[in-house]
């Protein structure tokens, strides 16, 4: 667990080492069940260990509609930008996962005195807002073809783990859509990853 903080979360200062390993423990969620739901204060931060999750909220006809996806080691699987606020998404388990739970409140207590743990939450931050606004530019500028090509190099082998409801969701259009493009990308390059094959 040492490793895996200083590498994916960039912490060096030994006692704040000491203080996240004593207070944060690693937890296996099983596929399809939910790590946070909408509405739920957290009172940890979950850190992506192994797996896959993928964010999602609810429209007003009660259609669950895909924000995200967590899939990279060292991703935050956050609802919020804010440590005080109650998740505004609700996080599913893709695959068997780890994440890495760190208690809210000893984390809170040392936040205002590191400066190495002020830089991370703001370097949290910013990711979240521009992965924010590429999303949205994406969904403003860019053909279906354009948003699932994004998908691919974005995510890659992200395709063969996570459903097509769950993707066609997220890049705004309907299953039949995306498959559509699956089969015309697979035509084209003689793969489902888009990838043309030499």
């Amino acid at each position: 667990m040492r490793k895996f903080i200083e590498e994916y979360l960039g912490i060096s200062d030994e006692m704040l080492l000491r203080s996240l390993l004593e207070h944060s423990k690693v937890e296996q969620v099983k596929r399809g069940k939910l790590l946070i739901s909408s509405g739920e204060m957290q009172t940890a931060i979950p850190i992506l260990v192994s797996g896959v999750f993928r964010g999602f909220v609810l429209d007003e006809e009660g259609r669950e509609v895909t924000d995200c996806f967590a899939s990279q080691p060292g991703s935050f699987v956050m609802g919020c930008g804010g440590l005080k606020e109650p998740s505004r998404v609700s996080f599913e388990a893709i695959s068997d996962s780890e994440v890495l739970m760190i208690p809210l409140e000893p984390l809170l207590e040392t936040l205002m005195q590191s400066k190495e743990l002020m830089a991370l939450y703001n370097r949290v931050l910013q990711e979240a807002l521009q992965r924010h606004w590429e999303l949205k530019i994406l969904l403003l500028q860019c053909s279906a073809m354009g948003r699932y090509q994004w998908f691919l190099k974005k995510y890659p082998g992200l395709i063969d783990d996570v459903s097509n409801k769950h993707i066609a969701s997220f890049l705004g259009m309907t299953p039949v859509t995306l498959s559509r493009l699956r089969q015309k990308l697979k035509i084209l390059t003689g793969s489902t990853s888009g990838v043309l094959k030499r």
